[in-house]
């Protein structure tokens, strides 16, 4: 019980780390700054991730690796902060070619996956289109709701895949616990900015930010354009 209360501080004081850290950035921002608290944000999520299950190892070890993408195949949101990050590192590590092809790639699920729900996502089951050979092609800057989706069984992320993901996965709920918290931490230091709180739907927020080498500043001095990617269809 005491490692499990020791975890949940952990989580607790990363979240509020976050928040200060987003706040003071975001009350004076640039670009590059945003992008570089993001990047902060990644680390302070392995990190606290690393301390709880240090503190409160899982059940069974961690399957997830690479050449292992049963889970995104889902609706994946992220900070626009986030997804910053992963537009910078697109445009810094990968070759022309390969942006040519993703912006493709990415235009073409955005087609089917725009204003989708978790469930009609679900059902649709389309790979994320940053997924190259089987494994995330940006996964040094992943969003943290990947860093928090884990799995202990990797049969079990087999059975949900083929099963629209009805079959239940079991992962470790404190892993997904301590990557939410940064995530509260970026969400609540906007807020405390007085930024428009925006989830972004990642296959749109690729294609708007793919589309437009101006989004990021634009959305830097309040004027928006990731907008689109936070409207979800009324079932």
């Amino acid at each position: 019980m005491a490692r499990m209360e020791a975890a949940k501080q952990v989580i607790a004081e990363a979240t509020v780390t976050q928040r200060k850290d987003t706040a003071k950035v975001m009350a004076r921002p640039t670009t590059i700054k945003t992008i570089n608290m993001a990047l902060r944000a990644l680390k302070r999520a392995e990190r606290t991730i690393a301390r709880v299950l240090e503190l409160v190892p899982p059940p069974s070890p961690i399957a997830c690796q690479a050449n292992c993408p049963w889970c995104c195949h889902i609706r994946l949101t992220a900070s626009v902060p986030e997804v910053l990050a992963v537009l910078k590192h697109i445009r810094e590590k990968f070759t022309g070619d390969e942006i040519t092809a993703l912006k493709r790639k990415v235009a073409n699920i955005d087609a089917f996956t725009r204003r989708q729900d978790g469930e009609a996502r679900a059902r649709q089951r389309l790979p994320c289109p940053l997924l190259k050979d089987g494994s995330c092609s940006v996964h040094a800057v992943r969003p943290l709701s990947c860093r928090g989706v884990v799995s202990v069984d990797v049969a079990a992320c087999k059975r949900a895949y083929d099963s629209h993901m009805q079959e239940p996965v079991p992962q470790h709920e404190l892993q997904i616990l301590a990557a939410n918290a940064v995530g509260y931490g970026i969400f609540a230091g906007l807020a405390d900015a007085g930024r428009e709180l925006e989830d972004l739907e990642m296959n749109a927020a690729l294609a708007l930010g793919l589309a437009d080498k101006g989004i990021a500043k634009r959305w830097v001095r309040g004027q928006g354009g990731f907008f689109p990617a936070t409207q979800v269809k009324k079932s």
